[in-house]
């Protein structure tokens, strides 16, 4: 038996499994992930511990007809100096290192017909493939490729055990959830031949309890503290831009929080999203605030202007009636005003010309009816005259207040009222399509 373990050529002996002939030794992988320590999305791998086990038969090593007691036995890791290996490796790790504690953990098991089982505990670092559009509702697949290092498929076929994998314990990340795994069988072909190759995938959901509470919930009510602005007084400009631009920083600190620890990819993720259509409604509580600053400084130029017009009213009006006591008539006998609105003209010949320092959008112009003056009746004015001179005040009155060529007018108020239903409106319906639109989109358990 010595000198067959001291032997660690390939195994001689023709093996017949699954039709395969020929000198090809069949091995059987198995593993049990004992925990994960974690998992990076900056470099994207994660590490894993996993006890790893080799399954292949060297006739060799049979000791049935030595009729010894023991069917199986367990050797120190040195054995596997003595011994042909399939030369086994994790293909696509980024490190990986057996653990001693305080020994190497390795053993391996000679069974009588010549089986051996090899075990080992080992620390690897693999890489995941991440794809983070739906983040933080996304899901990862981190994947170990197992390949023999010396041996194309003439020598050595990789084979994965009726129970490839078995989970001995739950495995449960502050971050991510385990939800499965998978196993796989190809071949690759290189240019000195084709080469086995084993795969497991682990798939890992993230758990975005973290982010809802860290992001969506603060974002949220950053932006409906934003809206407070509308309550306030048109004058209290200071606070309102105070409380967007507050909003508007405090939004970025918490958006630029969370990217910190993520990879710098050149896609929209689902929580940029959400943070571009916050950072859209406080920039349009700005733009809103903006717009009703420019309105109420139209509102005082209008109220200037009328108080201003309405005091060289009253000086025309004293003035005319000084007039009609010196000709002898009765004070605003005969004279009706009519108050129409008009665009400014300037003229220096015209008594307008005194309004320069009142309202630039619009001035009363005074025309008066001399109709009676001119053609005195006996009577006065017929009853039918006066009611329709009656009648004709609601029309004037709008006239005064709706210029003829503008069918309406908003003030600062008006806007002010409009967002508070406007603004919580469209952040309700926006909440309604975003949460719809992603959960039917992910690929993941809730």
């Amino acid at each position: 038996m010595a000198n067959q373990v001291a032997s660690r050529r390939h195994p001689i002996c023709v093996i017949q499994h699954d039709n395969l002939n020929g000198d090809i030794m069949l091995l059987r992988h198995r593993g049990v992930p004992k925990g994960v320590s974690g998992i990076s999305e900056i470099t994207a791998d994660f590490e894993l511990d996993i006890m790893y086990s080799e399954i292949w038969q060297d006739p060799r090593l049979s000791f049935k007809h030595l009729n010894v007691c023991a069917t199986n036995i367990t050797l120190k890791s040195d054995f596997r100096d003595k011994i042909w290996t399939p030369d086994t490796c994790i293909i696509n790790s980024k490190d990986s290192k057996i653990h001693s504690s305080p020994s190497e953990n390795t053993f391996v098991i000679l069974y009588e017909h010549g089986l051996l089982w090899s075990n080992f505990r080992l620390n690897v670092k693999a890489p995941c493939k991440m794809d983070l559009k739906m983040f933080p509702f996304d899901s990862i697949q981190c994947m170990l490729v197992f390949e023999s290092y010396s041996f194309n498929t003439d020598e050595v076929r990789l084979l994965w055990h009726d129970i490839p994998v078995t989970m001995m314990e739950k495995v449960e990340l502050p971050d991510f959830d385990l939800i499965g795994w998978a196993t796989d069988h190809e071949r690759l072909e290189y240019p000195n031949g084709v080469w086995d190759r084993a795969q497991v995938k682990f798939t890992f959901a993230r758990r975005y309890g973290f982010y809802l509470f860290q992001s969506y919930f603060p974002t949220s009510l950053t932006v409906i503290s934003s809206w407070v602005g509308f309550f306030f007084d048109v004058r209290s400009v200071s606070a309102r831009i105070t409380l967007g631009v507050s909003s508007l920083l405090a939004l970025t600190f918490q958006f630029g929080n969370v990217l910190r620890h993520l990879p710098r990819v050149s896609y929209i993720k689902c929580l940029d999203v959400w943070m571009i259509f916050s950072v859209i409604f406080i920039f349009c509580t700005l733009v809103e605030l903006a717009i009703v600053c420019q309105l109420n400084r139209w509102e005082r130029e209008r109220q200037i202007g009328s108080k201003v017009l309405g005091h060289w009213l009253n000086q025309i009006r004293k003035t005319r009636s000084k007039e009609s006591r010196a000709n002898g008539a009765a004070p605003g006998e005969g004279v009706r005003k009519r108050f129409l609105l008009q665009p400014v003209t300037k003229s220096p010949t015209s008594e307008i010309g005194d309004m320069e320092g009142s309202s630039p959008i619009l001035t009363r112009v005074i025309h008066s009816d001399e109709e009676n003056s001119l053609n005195p009746s006996p009577f006065g004015d017929p009853p039918a005259k006066k009611r329709r001179w009656w009648k004709d005040i609601p029309k004037r009155i709008s006239q005064v207040c709706c210029p003829p060529d503008r069918e309406w007018t908003v003030t600062s108020v008006q806007v002010d009222r409009c967002s508070m239903i406007m603004f919580p409106l469209s952040f309700l319906v926006f909440n309604i399509t975003y949460w719809f639109i992603y959960f039917m989109k992910m690929d993941r358990p809730m």
